[in-house]
Parts: structure tokens; C-alpha cells; sequence
């Protein structure tokens, strides 16, 4: 009888618990605007241009024009200051007419850039 009672509280104490009810996951609204990718459309959200990109940046800056919008025509453009940053701005117009700003931080490239056969 005792080695029953034994098995018995044995057998109990292997037991194991029952898993935890899993937590109530929420889900976190976010709104459209915030999911919009704005890269390149104002000086906050600049492209960055690497220092030692070739050709002054312009091979970087069409490049990551083509691979976003496709094909396009650089209409203008020029480059600035503000808040101690440089900026390329480029004026392009896609296939359909739209026209675009884009903005291109070219701080570091500028100030590696050298004249030619220096």
C-alpha cells in the first residue's frame, strides 16, 4: 500500500502545469500618411550622395532617380545650403508629364570633391 501511495504522489508531482493562455496581442494602427515612402521629396528626407561616389554624385543621383520613378528627363536643378548641409536639387519630368522635385544631401561628396587632375 505504501508503494502505491508512493507511485501515487510521484505520478502528482510530475505533473506539470498547464501552458499560460497566450497574451492578447494588439495591433498597432498606423495611418497611411505614415506608410507613404517620402525618400528624396523634401530636405528632411534627402538622399544622401556617399563621399566617394564617381562623376561629382550625378551617376549615384540618376541612378537612384531611374531605379525609383523609371525613366525620366532631369529638367533642371541646383544646389544649396541649409542648416550647415549641402543639397543637389533635381527638377525631372516622368514619362506620364508629372514633374518632381527631388533632394540629394551631397555634404560629404562635396567636400571630397577635387578639380580634375589634381
Amino acid at each position: 500500500m505504501k508503494k502505491l501511495l508512493l507511485v501515487g504522489l510521484l505520478f502528482a508531482a510530475c505533473k506539470t502545469a498547464p501552458p499560460p493562455a497566450p497574451a492578447k496581442q494588439t495591433v498597432k494602427e498606423v495611418p497611411a500618411s505614415a506608410l507613404q515612402d517620402v525618400s528624396g521629396e523634401s530636405t528632411d528626407t534627402a538622399i544622401s550622395v556617399p563621399a566617394d561616389a564617381p562623376n561629382g554624385g550625378v551617376d549615384f543621383e540618376n541612378n537612384w532617380i531611374y531605379d525609383r520613378f523609371g525613366r525620366f528627363r532631369r529638367r533642371g536643378g541646383g544646389t544649396g545650403t541649409m542648416s550647415g548641409r549641402r543639397y543637389d536639387v533635381v527638377d525631372i519630368e516622368l514619362p506620364n508629364g508629372d514633374t518632381k522635385k527631388v533632394y540629394f544631401d551631397i555634404t560629404e561628396n562635396w567636400a571630397k570633391w577635387k578639380p580634375p587632375g589634381r
